[in-house]
């Protein structure tokens, strides 16, 4: 905990009800959603940018670091201090300062949820792309700091793609507004993006300008099963290669049908080894002609069975077993490592099979889903944080996905971040002249390595 002479002008800036120091809550700080812990010395809510800045002077006068926090939905242990630092949590600076219809732009807070964006945009027919699982509680500026994606990433890409400006406080106190409203913007060095994904190491997000997208005359949402996991990834390819691009396209494995089956009674084929849920959107003529398309490549690569949803209670159905992969797999064991990984589209089903033998061979439950468009693997590994065996073997099994992914030209993050848990990796994921120039780029904001440390860069 921090000394009581901070906490009093820390209570200066952002008044005493904004502040936790007691042991008890900042243990509910200690830790964020992925299996790390980290004890802060305080927490500290800011309401405003100028709050943010004095946080910021107040932690410089003191040599303290600070962790920018939104939801703690993060999965990679980037919201928890690593030095017992303030957290800064921005779930109170929180408003929709404006919808604009006609430029099809949103300007929030750093604390406003991606659901909250959703439901401001739709009576406008517009909508904030990026999907994340936790939309109904991750912050947009958590979303920016991890760049994150979401069931939809496959036609609309991550969070940075949907980003047109923001304003960051540096490291030295000093605030920035970064790109324009205007989408056509190119004479500047994009400073915007250089933020995205990030994990805020070089700022802190307080406002952000991000593009909406209109919402579709028309979905469709559709499953269908596998015997294999290589039918399911020559399904997959097919569709891409005959120049659909779904919406959404999500494989989720053997175990997955299992657990999710028995948590929601859907009445899944146990036995099938891959289902494939595919969403398309657009308008109605050109929805029907790719439906069609995909149901012969249903067809094609011996799909054992496919649904069509036929209203919006079977659509939201289909989606509510996506959505609850989680919790269903949380019954299995009381911990659990979720990797993001992404590997070449036509390398999916060798990754899934091997990440499956993988866990195999070290004893560990391995419950996998995918957004297949785009190759993004989450091979999620259950088990007992109590039993140094499975703990063990655990750690083995991580190691040896992450090198398999990177051996088959794959990425070791695809939207949750590196955090704490993949920082090991790092080097073995880029080349040491692009570290040392990452870190270079770091060491320009932040010389003194006091926002966020020990995250993203060894």
């Amino acid at each position: 905990m921090l000394d009581k002479k901070i906490i009093r002008e820390l209570a200066q800036i952002v008044g005493r009800e904004n502040i936790l120091s007691s042991k008890i809550t900042l243990t509910t700080y200690s830790y964020d959603s992925s299996p790390f812990f980290g004890m802060p010395g305080a927490v500290v809510f800011p309401t405003s940018t100028e709050e943010v800045v004095e946080v910021v002077k107040l932690a410089n006068k003191y040599g303290i670091s600070l962790t920018p926090r939104g939801a703690g939905t993060c999965l990679s242990g980037g919201a928890i201090t690593s030095d017992e630092g303030i957290i800064i949590s921005l779930t109170r600076f929180n408003k929709i300062l404006e919808i604009n219809p006609v430029d099809k732009v949103a300007v929030v807070e750093p604390g406003v949820t991606n659901l909250q964006v959703q439901l401001a945009a739709r009576p406008y027919g517009l909508m904030f792309a990026p999907d994340p699982g936790s939309q109904n509680v991750a912050t947009i500026g958590g979303n920016i700091a991890e760049n994150a994606g979401g069931m939809r990433g496959v036609k609309y890409g991550c969070t940075k793609e949907h980003v047109l400006g923001l304003e960051v406080v540096l490291p030295s106190g000093e605030v920035i507004r970064t790109g324009s409203v205007n989408s056509q913007l190119t004479a500047e060095v994009d400073l915007t993006h250089l933020f995205c994904g990030s994990e805020g190491i070089l700022g802190i997000i307080t406002k952000a300008w991000l593009v909406l997208s209109l919402l579709s005359e028309t979905v469709q949402t559709m499953t269908t099963t596998f015997a294999s996991i290589e039918d399911a990834g020559a399904c997959v390819a097919e569709i891409i290669a005959n120049g659909v691009i779904p919406t959404a396209m999500e494989i989720m494995d053997n175990t997955v049908i299992k657990a999710v089956d028995d948590y929601l009674n859907l009445g899944f084929p146990r036995d099938a080894q891959a289902l494939l849920l595919l969403e398309i959107d657009g308008f109605a003529k050109d929805v029907e002609v790719q439906v069609a398309t995909i149901i012969n490549a249903f067809k094609n690569n011996n799909a054992l069975s496919y649904k069509v949803a036929q209203n919006e209670e079977e659509r939201q159905e289909l989606w509510i077993a996506r959505r609850s992969v989680n919790g269903a797999l949380g019954r299995l064991k009381p911990a659990n490592i979720v990797h993001d990984i992404v590997v070449p589209r036509d390398r999916l089903a060798t990754m899934l099979k091997r990440s499956a033998e993988i866990a195999k061979k070290y004893g560990v439950i391995n419950g996998q889903v995918a957004h297949a468009g785009d190759g993004n693997i989450h091979p999620t590994l259950y088990f007992d944080h109590r039993n140094p065996q499975e703990v063990e073997g655990v750690e083995k099994a991580c190691d040896e996905i992450i090198k398999e992914t990177i051996a088959l030209g794959g990425s070791i993050s695809g939207e949750h971040g590196i955090g704490l848990e993949k920082l090991k990796y790092v080097p073995l994921a880029f080349s040491q002249p692009s570290l040392e120039y990452m870190k270079k780029i770091k060491n320009s904001f932040d010389p003194e390595n006091k926002f966020n440390p020990g995250k993203l860069l060894p």
